[in-house]
């Protein structure tokens, strides 16, 4: 492409786009001379390729009422190039300065989300990567495998530096590919890591070709590939470098100018105002990490003079601005994050009905869980703040749609043992999902998981118990409990009941989820009835009645699992041999003004009246 001129784009076609063009050493003007080229955008490399393999046979099409075909080739969006390498860029400067060796950064690896959005994937430890038959085995398997790794990790010598070969090698492939095929890319990844000549003559190819911004990229892959490791440019250096800059920039990553501090008299000089003081020095001095440090310190101690100041929400979408701008830096995160926690807390007491809505605050707690999810204090405030949240409808429709059961998966997973988060995940994963309508079920599936080994584990805990009882009733209803888990969650239920008979909430989500299990299921009913080592049977359902027979609610959700149990006809013998039907009569006289109850209740009884004729039957028989 660089070697034609547009001179006129034409409308767009079904299939792409028109574009006149002239030959740039000819400079015609005439229309004789001019050019059509027909731009298709392909999904991948692959996709590219076959298109082209395909439309090779039309270059030797002749004929006098056809238009020919000049030439066919494939190029690269620059644009797209840069935002993607942006990405990339930003993904692996994180990595190093979290002292994190991906080891193993190539194309495979680096995964389209969409046309605007990237993940770098795969990470992998030293331990692995040391497996030297493995390595073999895959390299004789696929010579491609490995191309893209520095010259020392060739001998399991990992290093930061042994990152920014592999990236380079990946701008060094996007630079070449209009003018390399596959094999040609791979022997020369393969060749720079012996001849650094090999590279020089790629370079003054890639310049003599005339692609886009072909000495910044050539400035930015003399610095990452150089055969010694220790030559190589750091990320942080990487930065600097104009090439580097245009490709955060169209990424949408702010290019950070590292300043000097202020001096902290100049800071506390600052500070020395009131509230609107400080919030307008926070907001001029967004690019000073140590001032707003100290900015938020002073709100911190300004919110816990007083209770409920009425300014309190007002500094909402500062401190969100605050943790969105300095994403990297853990202290700024953490005041900012103990502010806001402070900030929500008293709103939700104080003021349940104006708990922020806007998805600002949703966007900056979850991007707080992604960059720090080792760090436990920080993530414990964030799933309590997120909890709160989700009682906005609008946060919380929000918060459904940005993938946060992933990161609830995720906390529940690597903090079971931190009872805090525990919770705050439980309940922020009961309100998103009690009354939602979700198209995807596969990480409510795998919370299901999560909980029951949670529960395994801290059974005898009352407030965990309570919390996973109230999720796995939604769950439940969303039709997540597939295959063995109906049993083993029938267990931990009656189980949940039975140990903590005097939590009256777990026993009613306990009793609803039970009820939910055995309209699904005919093996949750019969476990239900069993009375053995592992389940108390239809005993716990009277134990529990005494227990809370004043407590209409509970009683409610009683019926409404008998009324479950009474459509399987094998099960009602033995509901009524232990005297259940008494029971629920007693229940019916008890509560003539709880409509709802007593319809549940009445519904078992009429269904129970149906085998009385015949268990008398039998018992005059015999």
């Amino acid at each position: 492409m660089e070697k034609y001129k547009i001179v006129q784009t034409l409308k767009q076609g079904a299939l792409g786009k028109n574009v006149v063009v002239i030959e740039k050493h000819k400079q015609q003007t005439t229309k004789t001379g001019r050019l059509l080229i027909k731009k298709v955008s392909c999904i991948d490399e692959q996709h590219a390729n076959d298109a082209l393999e395909e439309m090779l046979p039309l270059l030797k099409l002749q004929h006098l009422n056809i238009s020919t075909y000049k030439e066919l080739f494939i190029t690269w969006s620059s644009q797209l190039m840069q935002k993607f390498l942006g990405q990339v860029l930003d993904a692996v400067e994180y990595l190093h300065r979290m002292n994190v060796i991906h080891r193993n950064i190539k194309p495979s690896n680096i995964i389209l989300i969409d046309e605007s959005y990237c993940m770098l994937e795969d990470l992998s430890v030293q331990t692995l990567m040391l497996d030297e038959a493995k390595w073999n085995i895959r390299a004789i398997e696929d010579p491609m495998h490995k191309s893209w790794m520095a010259p020392e990790a060739l001998e399991f010598i990992f290093s930061l530096k042994s990152d920014i070969w592999s990236l380079g090698c990946i701008i060094l492939d996007m630079a070449t590919c209009s003018f390399m095929n596959k094999l040609e890319a791979l022997a020369l990844r393969v060749a720079i890591r012996s001849h650094s000549k090999k590279l020089v003559k790629t370079l003054e190819k890639i310049r003599k070709r005339e692609i886009e911004k072909a000495n910044d990229i050539s400035d930015v892959l003399i610095e990452m590939l150089h055969i010694k490791a220790e030559d190589r440019m750091s990320t942080k250096d990487l930065m600097k470098l104009p090439f580097v800059k245009d490709c955060l920039l169209a990424s949408g990553k702010p290019v950070v100018i590292i300043k000097k501090p202020l001096p902290t008299s100049v800071t506390e000089t600052l500070l020395q105002g009131g509230l609107p003081s400080v919030l307008e020095v926070m907001n001029c001095f967004l690019d000073r990490p140590e001032v707003q440090v100290k900015a938020l310190e002073q709100l911190l101690a300004l919110v816990d003079q007083d209770k409920d100041l009425p300014w309190l929400l007002d500094m909402v979408e500062s401190v969100t601005s605050i943790i969105l701008s300095h994403q990297n830096i853990l202290e700024i995160q953490m005041c900012a994050c103990k502010l806001l926690y402070k900030i929500l807390s008293k709103a939700f007491i104080n003021h349940p009905d104006n708990v922020p809505s806007e998805k600002y605050v949703a966007d900056a707690l979850l991007s707080i869980l992604r960059n720090y999810p080792t760090d436990e204090e920080l993530l414990s405030m964030v799933c309590q703040m997120l909890m709160i949240i989700s009682t906005n409808e609008d946060s919380m429709e929000h918060l459904q749609n940005i993938d946060t059961f992933y990161d609830i998966n995720q906390c529940l997973n690597n903090f079971s043992h931190n009872k805090e988060i525990s919770l705050s995940c439980l309940g922020l994963l009961w309100s998103l999902t009690v009354n939602a309508a979700l198209p995807d079920k596969t990480p409510l599936k795998e919370a299901v998981n999560l909980i029951l080994k949670i529960l395994d584990i801290y059974l005898n805990d009352g407030d965990r118990a309570e919390s996973a009882c109230s999720a796995l009733w939604v769950l439940s209803l969303q039709g997540c409990i597939e295959g063995a888990e109906f049993e083993h969650l029938t267990l931990l239920l009656l189980k949940c009941i039975k140990l903590h008979m005097q939590k009256a909430v777990l026993v009613n989500n306990a009793y609803q989820g039970l009820a939910s299990l055995v309209r699904t299921s005919e093996l949750a009913a019969f476990r239900i009835v069993v009375t053995d080592d592992n389940s108390p049977g239809i005993s716990l359902i009277k134990e529990t009645y005494q227990e809370h027979r004043d407590d209409p609610e509970v009683v409610e959700n009683m019926c409404m699992l008998l009324s479950e149990l009474v459509l399987y006809d094998e099960i009602v013998p033995e509901l009524l041999s232990n005297s259940i039907h008494e029971m629920l009569l007693e229940i019916e006289t008890r509560f003539t003004s709880s409509e709802e109850l007593l319809k549940l209740a009445t519904k078992a009884i009429k269904k129970m009246n149906e085998f009385l004729p015949k268990i008398k039957s039998e018992k005059t028989r015999e």
